[in-house]
């Protein structure tokens, strides 16, 4: 036993604490993590090992950089800021920041912010705004407190659910509203998070305005040539 199962303990120990909340490793390069890049050659989702460099521009200017082991944009957001010399005053960046938990630390540091969240685009859509997944066309009874779903069938509230990110520790409140008859419903349960609908409704308003709406079609011009030179090299 303690020739055999002790080392592969202590082994698989120090390889847990390698992961460091990742999914993947390198074993050439402990800190790089396996990610899916765009360069694929052989058109087959090969994994390579590698990082996520994050940088902030003003008119083309890198004004700072940072590198990160996340493959997804959303966890570099906080740590990117943190590491800045001086806080900035704004961020404009695209959907893959806008996270509930990342426009609330935005708020509590009270930096200005233009983020699109995940469904931004897709909500502009004619098509979008005219169907059942558009909660504005559902009618909420605060008294009651039920949502009626366009077809006429009623969804009750049920009960409360936390979502809890196991990197962050940050908690989402999610409120699950059901129907009498699931079988026959058009969707089984409704889950709505009211701080994130409330949060992605101000950044809509503010991406939609024409002062909004000409800041971030800016962030094209600016961020975007550098990542461009960044890849060419």
């Amino acid at each position: 036993m303690s020739q055999d199962f002790l080392p592969r303990k202590r082994k698989y120990k120090k390889q847990f604490e390698t992961f460091n909340g990742r999914n993947s490793y390198s074993k050439t390069d402990t800190e790089a993590t396996f990610m899916r890049m765009k360069d694929d050659h052989m058109m087959n989702g090969q994994l390579k090992a590698g990082y996520n460099i994050q940088i902030g521009t003003e008119n083309q200017f890198v004004l700072h950089y940072d590198i990160f082991p996340n493959p997804t944009d959303t966890r570099t957001l906080q740590p990117f800021i943190e590491s800045f010399p001086h806080r900035p005053k704004r961020i404009v960046a695209d959907a893959g920041y806008g996270s509930e938990e990342n426009l609330t630390y935005l708020d509590e540091n009270q930096i200005e912010h233009l983020i699109k969240y995940n469904r931004f685009d897709k909500e502009q859509k004619k098509g979008y705004k005219q169907s059942d997944k558009n909660l504005e066309n559902w009618v909420y009874n605060e008294k009651l407190d039920t949502f009626t779903h366009p077809d006429g069938t009623i969804y009750n509230y049920s009960h409360q659910s936390r979502r809890r990110n196991k990197l962050s520790g940050y908690t989402s409140q999610i409120q699950v509203y059901k129907p009498k008859d699931p079988e026959s419903a058009p969707q089984k349960a409704l889950y709505y998070n009211e701080k994130y609908q409330t949060l992605k409704n101000i950044e809509a308003e503010k991406l939609l305005s024409p002062e909004g709406s000409s800041i971030f079609a800016k962030r094209k011009i600016d961020v975007e040539p550098v990542f461009g030179q960044v890849k060419a090299i």
